[in-house]
């Protein structure tokens, strides 16, 4: 019987060293290949597959990263190890997106794993996509065949993540089933991972309820109310108080106000984003400028989309989640929707002047 292998390719993930988290190690193939493959033959033949993930001009990308388990010897991976490395993903976005910067940009799509077996020294290569109805083809060979990068995918320059927060997730991952903050956390950043995909086939509805989604896992908890009162909660973790408005709640079936509360800024974006969920889940019909922050008073003049807003408070929410379990390690930020331009302000989406910043507590 043939015995096959598996390499589990990240191409579009360029990394100048490794990365060991837990058991999988993840490594440069261009920086990495001569410590950790040491037979030539199987050297060369790795080089030839991965030469097959090419750009659109043709060229074959420069440095692809590959996912071992505790070595390299590319046996087929178990389903917990396949499991592991989903979380792992989901871990590493949720790292990178903190680092943006202009020219350095990721999104989901630099984390997607493609695993491509292969039987040493044979260059014939089938193919297999589709995740709800499975499409092989076979006939190809190694030296005829491209993978070529969607335009869609942007490769940064140099990839960067805070060690304390990946050690903090990672650690999460293996305490979530005893732990049900832990596990929360870890499951919230599954839909996050899919709302961060830069693909114009997600539709907007789409991205913001998978946002939704992470929220209520993060939070463990749906209701309107508590939405308000945990995004205030987690969005400054003690950072600062904030001046309160007073602002009324819309029933969204009717348009009837129900009451009027005093809310801060945060808890007023908190409100208007939980209208526009239950508006999209319950079928109303939705317009292109519904997807901007806009509050009832008036009282903030800036509307910018509330894709990038939610982003910004699940970001600090997380964190702050994990400073409240103890990670105290992890830096402080909060949102902070009162200056523009803070110079310890982070900016992910390359607006200007945001509404909502990533602010760090010094």
């Amino acid at each position: 019987m043939t015995k096959f292998n598996t390499l589990m390719i990240l191409p579009y993930l360029p990394l100048s060293d490794s990365l060991q988290l837990d058991n999988i190690l993840i490594w440069s193939y261009k920086h990495k290949k001569d410590l950790l493959i040491r037979d030539d033959f199987l050297r060369y033949f790795i080089g030839q597959l991965l030469s097959c993930y090419k750009l659109q001009n043709g060229v074959s990308l420069d440095n692809p990263s590959i996912i071992s388990v505790r070595n390299a010897n590319f046996n087929n991976p178990s389903r917990k190890t396949v499991n592991t490395i989903e979380a792992i993903k989901n871990i590493l976005l949720f790292a990178g997106v903190l680092e943006i910067n202009s020219w350095n940009v990721i999104t989901s799509d630099n984390f997607e794993v493609f695993y491509q077996r292969f039987n040493l020294g044979n260059n014939n290569i089938a193919t297999q996509g589709g995740a709800l109805h499975r499409i092989t083809t076979g006939g190809h060979t190694l030296n005829r065949i491209s993978f070529i990068k969607p335009e869609h995918i942007n490769i940064p320059l140099k990839l960067q993540f805070n060690s304390t927060i990946v050690s903090a997730l990672i650690d999460c991952y293996l305490n979530k089933d005893t732990d049900i903050n832990k596990n929360q956390i870890i499951q919230s950043l599954n839909p996050f991972f899919d709302a961060y995909r830069n693909s114009h086939e997600l539709s907007r509805q789409t991205r913001l309820l998978n946002l939704v989604m992470a929220f209520e896992m993060l939070f463990g908890r749906s209701k309107r109310e508590h939405f308000r009162f945990d995004i205030e909660r987690l969005s400054s973790l003690g950072a600062v108080t904030q001046q309160k408005y007073s602002y009324p709640i819309i029933n969204t079936t009717n348009g009837d106000m129900i009451d009027i509360l005093d809310l801060t800024y945060n808890q007023i974006w908190a409100e208007e984003f939980y209208k526009l969920r239950h508006r999209i889940i319950h079928g109303n019909t939705i317009s292109r400028s519904d997807f901007e922050f806009y509050d009832v008073l008036g009282l903030l003049k800036k509307h910018d989309p509330h894709f990038y807003i939610a982003v910004n408070f699940y970001i600090v929410c997380v964190l702050n989640k994990l400073r409240s379990l103890g990670y105290t390690s992890i830096p402080h930020y909060y949102i902070n929707s009162g200056k523009s331009n803070n110079i310890l302000s982070k900016n992910i989406s390359g607006i200007v002047n945001e509404q909502f910043q990533i602010t760090r507590v010094i």
